[in-house]
C-alpha cells in the first residue's frame, strides 16, 4: 500500500466495503496512478507511473476493471451521499446529460453514431462514432469559486437501437435483448436519486431539451422532485379547466389551448418585466421575461401544471427561449437561475476530457467498457472532496496556477488536481529525504528516468 496522506486513505476507504481486501489494494495502486499520470490513462501508463512497469503479475490491474466483482451502481450511491454531505445544499440541483465518448473498435459493446454537438450546427448534423453516456452531477459551491461546479456522481452506458453493421460485440448482436432509450434510463435515474435522498431534502433535474418530455416531467413530479428544462416554441400548453361550468359526462382535463410562445413573443401587448439574473460566465445579465402557469398536455397523457417563462435579450445577443419547471412555486429568477446552473456539466466534460483522460483509454471488454468511464467521471468528484477536506484540515489555501499570460481570479479544476498530486508526491518523496542519503538519490533517478521516457 502507498504512503498516502489521511485525507486521501480516508477519502477511499468510504468505498472499500465495495472491493475484496486484495482488489482494494490495486483499487487504490489505480486511482493514485490514474491523478499521477498526464496524457493516456491506460493500465500500462498508470503502471509505468508508480513504477511498477517490471511488475509480473500486472494482469491483476487489468482485472480490477475486466472481470472482479464490485457494483458501480453501490459507489454511485456512495459518492452521492458524500457530496450531499460535504457541501451544506439546501435544493439539491442535479444537471443531467448525455456525453458522446469517441472510440473504436469492432469488439467494443455499444458502439453507435451520435450527434457530435461540437461540430454540429443547426442546420449541419455531424454524426461521429462511440459511446453515449447519461452523466448526472450535483450543483455545488466550491470554496473560493463564485461559480458553480458540477460533480458527477452515475454514468449509465445509453446502448443504440441498432448496432454498427460492423459490431463484433455478441452483446450487441443479440436481438433478444431488450435496450433502454434514454428516457427510460433517466426514469430509472430519478428513481434512484428519491431513493438515495432523504425524503425531506427536495431536488431538482435540470437539463437540455432532449430530457423535456412529459414521461420524465411526471416521473420527477411522482418522486417528489421538479425537471427544470428548455421548451419548444411550439408547445402545447392549456389553460386549467372551468371547474363552475356542469357538464355532462366525463370532466374535462384541460381547459383552452394557449396561444404558441412565438405568438407571446410577437405579441405588442404582451407585458414583459425586467429582471436582473445570474448569467453565463458570472456575469449579471437584464432580461425580459414573461411568465405564466398553465397544463402541459398531449392526447394521452394525463397533465401537468408547469410554471413556464419566455426569455427576451433587450440587447438581441441571444435567441429568445422558453424555460419551464414542474414546480410551480418557482418564481421566474429562480428558474433562470437553475438552468444557466446546468451549464458548468459541459465544462467538467471537458476538464475531465483534458486532464483525466476520457476517451484515452483501450480496454475492450465489456465489463471494462462499462466501468472504466464511470470510475473516471467518479474519479473527477473524488478529487474535489479530498482537494478540500485538505485545504480544511491543514488549513491552507488552494493555490492558483498562474502565467505572465493568465492571470486566474478563481479555482479550476487544474488546481485542484494539482494541490491534489503534490499531497501525495510531498507524501512519497519529501518524507524520505534526509533520513537514508541512497533511499534520497534513488527517489531523484526515478523522477528523472520518468521526465526523460518517451
Amino acid at each position: 500500500m502507498l504512503d498516502l496522506p489521511a485525507q486521501i486513505l480516508n477519502a477511499l476507504a468510504l468505498f472499500s466495503p465495495l472491493f475484496s481486501r486484495s482488489v482494494y489494494k490495486n483499487v487504490v495502486l489505480l486511482f493514485v496512478g490514474h491523478l499521477l499520470t498526464k496524457g493516456r490513462r491506460t493500465i500500462a501508463d498508470i503502471l509505468r507511473t508508480l513504477d511498477l512497469h517490471r511488475v509480473d503479475n500486472f494482469s491483476k490491474f487489468h482485472w480490477v476493471l475486466s472481470c472482479a466483482k464490485w457494483s458501480p451502481l453501490r459507489g454511485s450511491a456512495i459518492l452521492f451521499s458524500q457530496i450531499i454531505s460535504a457541501f451544506s445544499i439546501g435544493e439539491v440541483i442535479i444537471p443531467i446529460d448525455t456525453h458522446v465518448e469517441r472510440r473504436k473498435g469492432e469488439k467494443i459493446r455499444g458502439l453507435g453514431r451520435q450527434r457530435d454537438a461540437v461540430r454540429s450546427t443547426k442546420k449541419r448534423k455531424v454524426l461521429t462514432i462511440g459511446l453515449l453516456w447519461l452523466v448526472a452531477s450535483v450543483s455545488v459551491r466550491f470554496p473560493g469559486c463564485s461559480n458553480s461546479w458540477a460533480l458527477p456522481f452515475f454514468s449509465k452506458l445509453i446502448p443504440p437501437k441498432r448496432p454498427l453493421s460492423s459490431s463484433r460485440n455478441a452483446h450487441d448482436l443479440q436481438d433478444k435483448n431488450k435496450r433502454k432509450t434514454l428516457t427510460e434510463t433517466t426514469i430509472q435515474l430519478i428513481n434512484l436519486i428519491r431513493r438515495w435522498l432523504k425524503k425531506n431534502i427536495r431536488f431538482v433535474i435540470v437539463a437540455d431539451t432532449a430530457f423535456a418530455c412529459h414521461k420524465i416531467a411526471h416521473a420527477c413530479a411522482k418522486s417528489g422532485g421538479a425537471l427544470v428544462s428548455r421548451m419548444r416554441m411550439d408547445a402545447r400548453i392549456f389553460n386549467f379547466p372551468d371547474s363552475t361550468k356542469k357538464r355532462k359526462g366525463r370532466p374535462l382535463l384541460v381547459g383552452k389551448r394557449c396561444p404558441l410562445f412565438s405568438d407571446y413573443l410577437n405579441d405588442s401587448n404582451t407585458p414583459w418585466k425586467e429582471i436582473s439574473v445570474k448569467w453565463y460566465g458570472g456575469k449579471i445579465k437584464k432580461l425580459l421575461v414573461y411568465t405564466g402557469m398553465h397544463l402541459w398536455y398531449a392526447y394521452g397523457i394525463e397533465p401537468l401544471p408547469i410554471r413556464w417563462v419566455l426569455v427576451k435579450d433587450p440587447n438581441n445577443e441571444t435567441e429568445p427561449v422558453v424555460l419551464f419547471s414542474t414546480n410551480t412555486d418557482h418564481v421566474e429568477e429562480r428558474i433562470i437561475n437553475i438552468f444557466v446552473d446546468r451549464w458548468p456539466i459541459e465544462t467538467t466534460f471537458e476538464e475531465a476530457r483534458r486532464h483525466l483522460g476520457i476517451e484515452t483509454q483501450r480496454q475492450w471488454s465489456d465489463n471494462a467498457i462499462q466501468r472504466t468511464t464511470p470510475c473516471i467521471f467518479g474519479s473527477f468528484s473524488i478529487t474535489v472532496l479530498m482537494a478540500m477536506k485538505l485545504s480544511q484540515e491543514i488549513g491552507d489555501k488552494i493555490p492558483l496556477q498562474e502565467t505572465s499570460w493568465y492571470h486566474k481570479k478563481h479555482l479550476t479544476f487544474s488546481d485542484v488536481l494539482s494541490y491534489v498530486r503534490l499531497a501525495i508526491l510531498k507524501r512519497k518523496y519529501c518524507s524520505k529525504f534526509g533520513v537514508k542519503t541512497e533511499l534520497g538519490k534513488k527517489d531523484i533517478e526515478n523522477l528523472i528516468l520518468r521526465a526523460a521516457a518517451a
